[in-house]
């Protein structure tokens, strides 16, 4: 039969064994635990991720149009400033013509004053020599 010291000894030991056992199973749903929420944060993170690449992109897109809006409108502004500078000029002529066509018109009027003034004198001599 075994001695009764190493029977002892071998239980001891298997106990000890059992417990390290334990220990080790025990870290080891601990880490399971540990990298199952670490993964739920890398997805979460990712998803995150997607969820701005895509936020971006529609940033971009807005930012294109806008740009595309603000091209067209300048030209638009451009166009009009165009028509309005031309519009000026033509309202500047006009008046340059307008304040001709005056001026030459109070010549005629005074010019028509002459001539009547010589007309009715002409009448009045007529009208003596008769």
């Amino acid at each position: 039969m075994a001695n009764p010291a190493v029977l002892d000894t071998i239980k001891k030991k298997m106990k000890q064994q059992r417990e390290e056992l334990e220990g080790v199973r025990d870290e080891c749903e601990e880490f399971k635990r540990q990298v199952k929420d670490e993964n739920k944060r890398r997805e979460k993170a990712e998803a995150e991720v997607a969820a701005l690449n895509r936020r971006i992109q529609l940033l971009e897109e807005d930012l294109e149009r806008a740009e595309e809006r603000l091209k067209t409108a300048s030209e638009k502004l451009e166009e009009a400033s165009k028509a309005a500078d031309e519009s000026e000029r033509l309202r500047k002529a006009l008046e340059h013509k307008a304040q001709s066509e005056e001026e030459r018109l109070d010549g005629l009027d005074q010019s028509l004053k002459e001539a009547q003034l010589l007309a009715e004198e002409a009448d009045r001599k007529y009208d003596e020599v008769r």
